[in-house]
This record gives C-alpha cells, sequence and structure tokens, in this order.
C-alpha cells in the first residue's frame, strides 16, 4: 500500500506542476495574440462596466482583502441607480433592478442592446457601472490613463458590446484552439496510444480479474439498455463478484488501494471475467469485445503493479498529462469565450 501511495503522491506533484506550466502558456498565448489588436475609442467599456458584485462586496474586498481591482472601480466607477452623494461603503446599497433599468437607458446600441447581452448571459443578478470621468461628449476627462483601463478586457471571456474590437482578439483565441490546438492535442494523444503496440501483456490476469467502476451491476445493465455500447459490451463478459470480500482475495493491497483513492461520495464495484480459465487465458481472445483490445486505453489510469503496461504509463506520463491539462485548460476557456460572443 506505501508504494502505491508512494507513486500516487509523485503524480499528483507532476501533475500540479504541469497543471501550472500549462495554464501560464497559455495565459503568455492570450496576451501575444491581445498584443494585435488596439482599443477602438468607442467607450463603451467606460460607460457600461458590469459586476456580479454590488457595491458594498466591491468595497469589502478593496479594503479587506485589498483587492487591486475593486480599488479600481472604486476610484473610477460609480453605480447606475446610485444618488449624487454616493460613496462606497459596507452599507452602500443599490436597487439592482433600478441599476438594470438605468443602465438599459443609457445603452445606444438598437440592433443588438449591450445591457441586455449581458443580463441574458448571467443567472444571477448584475450590476452596471460607468466612469465618473467620461464626459458629456463621451470622452475621458482623467489625465491618468490608468493601467486598468489600458488592460481592458483583462479577461479572454469579457462579454463585450460588437463594437469593441477586442472581440476579433476573443474570435482569434477560439479559432486557434479549434484549428491548431486541439488537433495537435488530438495527434499527439494518438501517438500515445500508438506507443502502446511496443508493450504486450503479461498474462496476470488482474484485469480480467478485477475490473472496476463506479456503476452497479443494475446501472450498467440499464445503460446497456438504454444504447450505451461500453456497458453492453461490459455486461457481456464482466460478472459482479457476491461480496467485496471475494473481490479483495483476489489481489488485497491493489483492492485496498483503489477503494481508497475512490471519492468518499461514490462507490467502487469489483467484477470479474466470465471466460478467464485458471491459467489467465482468454478462451475467446479472437473473437474479445473492443474493451478488451483497447484495454488500457489511458495512461494515466491506476494499473496493478504486476501490469507490464506499467512501462508504457512510464515513458508517456509526463506528455499524457501535459495533454490532459492542456485539454482540460482549453475546454474550459473555450466554453467561456463561446458563452461571451
Amino acid at each position: 500500500m506505501e508504494k502505491f501511495e508512494a507513486k500516487l503522491n509523485k503524480e499528483r506533484e507532476l501533475y500540479r506542476e504541469l497543471f501550472i506550466n500549462s495554464e501560464k502558456t497559455f495565459k503568455e498565448l492570450l496576451k501575444k495574440l491581445k498584443s494585435s489588436f488596439s482599443c477602438n475609442k468607442c467607450n463603451t467599456c467606460c460607460k457600461i462596466r458590469y459586476s456580479q458584485l454590488p457595491p458594498e462586496e466591491i468595497f469589502k474586498l478593496a479594503t479587506d482583502k485589498n483587492d487591486e481591482i475593486a480599488k479600481c472601480y472604486m476610484q473610477l466607477f460609480l453605480p447606475y441607480g446610485a444618488q449624487e452623494e454616493f460613496k462606497y461603503s459596507r452599507v452602500s446599497k443599490i436597487d439592482v433592478d433600478y441599476n438594470n433599468k438605468q443602465a438599459k437607458n443609457v445603452d445606444d446600441n438598437k440592433y443588438e442592446p449591450y445591457v441586455a447581452k449581458i443580463l441574458l448571459k448571467h443567472e444571477n443578478p448584475v450590476y452596471f457601472y460607468y466612469c465618473k470621468y467620461l464626459n458629456s461628449k463621451n470622452i475621458c476627462a482623467s489625465k491618468d490613463k490608468r493601467s486598468f483601463c489600458k488592460g481592458f478586457p483583462n479577461s479572454i471571456s469579457t462579454i463585450l458590446p460588437e463594437s469593441c474590437s477586442f472581440k476579433d482578439w476573443q474570435k482569434l483565441v477560439l479559432n486557434k484552439i479549434e484549428n491548431e490546438i486541439e488537433p495537435e492535442i488530438n495527434l499527439k494523444t494518438k501517438e500515445i496510444l500508438d506507443c502502446k503496440n511496443r508493450f504486450k501483456c503479461a498474462r496476470t490476469g488482474t484485469c480480467c480479474k478485477l475490473a472496476s467502476s463506479e456503476f452497479s451491476y443494475e446501472q450498467l445493465k440499464q445503460k446497456a439498455a438504454n444504447n450505451d455500447n461500453y456497458a453492453r459490451q461490459f455486461t457481456e463478459i464482466f460478472i459482479p463478484y457476491k461480496n467485496f470480500r471475494e473481490a479483495r482475495n483476489i489481489f488485497p493491497e491493489y483492492v485496498d488501494f483503489l477503494t481508497q483513492k475512490t471519492e468518499k461520495n461514490k462507490t467502487i464495484n469489483f467484477y470479474y471475467c466470465k471466460h478467464l480459465t485458471g491459467e489467465n487465458v482468454c478462451p475467446i481472445y479472437e473473437a474479445r469485445p473492443q474493451i478488451c483490445r483497447d484495454f488500457p486505453d489511458n495512461p494515466l489510469a491506476l494499473f496493478p503493479p504486476t501490469c507490464s503496461y506499467n512501462a508504457w504509463k512510464e515513458e508517456t506520463i509526463v506528455a499524457a498529462y501535459i495533454l490532459h491539462t492542456m485539454t482540460l485548460i482549453y475546454d474550459f476557456y473555450k466554453e467561456k469565450i463561446n458563452n461571451s460572443l
């Protein structure tokens, strides 16, 4: 058990480091691509700035957490619907409905109202603010061009007005993810899977004797009935053990390890192949289902120590983790960008 634990901790540290590096690389890419665009001075971001935080929460962030963005909001922006003597404080309440109504009245985009678009994309309340330095001629009267303004938008997922030139930045990033990065990830993933062909099964029988799933046999049968191809193949050859003890007797250390690493609110169920012989020989090997032919299909899975594919795992784990972190990061931002457009 200690060897399993030490190995898992080492992998966790590796994954954490690679995730941080992947996110850093992506943010550097965002910054580089953004540098090709510049503000077209439509000033909509000065006239209509949105946040899900009411004024009193912005005040708390600025004073209690020393948050720089919150500080800039307090220095530059006032909420719509506020009285002339308004000051940020812990009790500076603003009626959100009146705030939204006032912002809509200022929004001059008749074809695709900016305020309405923002509200449509948020389930929770949104508050609108305006820059107190924007004069009647729609020109910034402040002599100090703050980095907060120069850096807008500071997030690729900011919902921008149609007139903003940085919408093309968002579209460029999305295009790069879908047409350059994702195909490269898929290609590298295929290379890792192809690399597995250089290794051969040692026929320990562990994967046949201790197939595991978070789903019970009844749940898998129901999935199979609902045309889940994986569940159909699984239930055709695997049978559940009568009880946990029976499964544990096969490989106590491995079963205990998998059980302990399962999330607290989930269970793990063990199964065995009904075809496997006592000599760990598969009598249906040539006609075995695809799930058996593909196994193992992920070098990041937890293999038993006797599995010969541990060598494949060791050889490819760094590349596999990098691709995994990249997939998570790019999928996350792709969803955010799509939601903002």
